[in-house]
């Protein structure tokens, strides 16, 4: 696979880029991810581009290609639950293009529920990502990464 994968609904597909933020006027969450190592990065639009239909998607999909690494990116105001959905039905639909990458989860919330850390669709979305070498991280405001 290249760097990109999908023709459409890419932002960029870059090398210098040292900082990457995605964010969602309709949020007040966003992602950071710090490319120290300038790894090559590709990012995509997901809702309402690679998944144009009525279900559950996420907002955003990284790849680090060096690394082959993706990361499905959901920004939300308080709904766990539904991030973890719509994320859980990203990587259904998009993994297979892509199935020698790394499956990382990220969501970025206003505030976080806390009934909602013992909820099933959470707990199998963990055990999802395990099995695809990667792993849900959860934030409030603002999560920042670093490679």
């Amino acid at each position: 696979m290249s760097c990109k994968p999908y023709d459409a609904c890419f932002e960029f597909t870059k090398q210098a880029n040292r900082i990457v933020t995605c964010a969602d006027v309709k949020s007040a969450t966003k992602y950071i991810y710090e490319n120290n190592s300038l790894d090559e990065l590709s990012k995509y639009k997901v809702d309402k581009c690679l998944i144009n239909d009525n279900g559950s998607k996420c907002d955003f999909l990284l790849f680090n290609c060096k690394k082959k690494i993706s990361y499905f990116i959901e920004l939300k105001g308080s709904d766990l639950i539904k991030a973890v959905e719509q994320i859980d039905r990203s990587i259904d639909m998009l993994h297979k293009d892509f199935n020698n990458y790394s499956v990382e989860a990220r969501i970025v919330l206003t505030r976080i529920n806390t009934t909602d850390l013992i909820n099933i669709k959470l707990i199998r979305l963990q055990r999802k990502l395990k099995k695809l070498k990667g792993k849900l991280i959860k934030q409030t405001r603002q999560l920042n990464e670093k490679n």
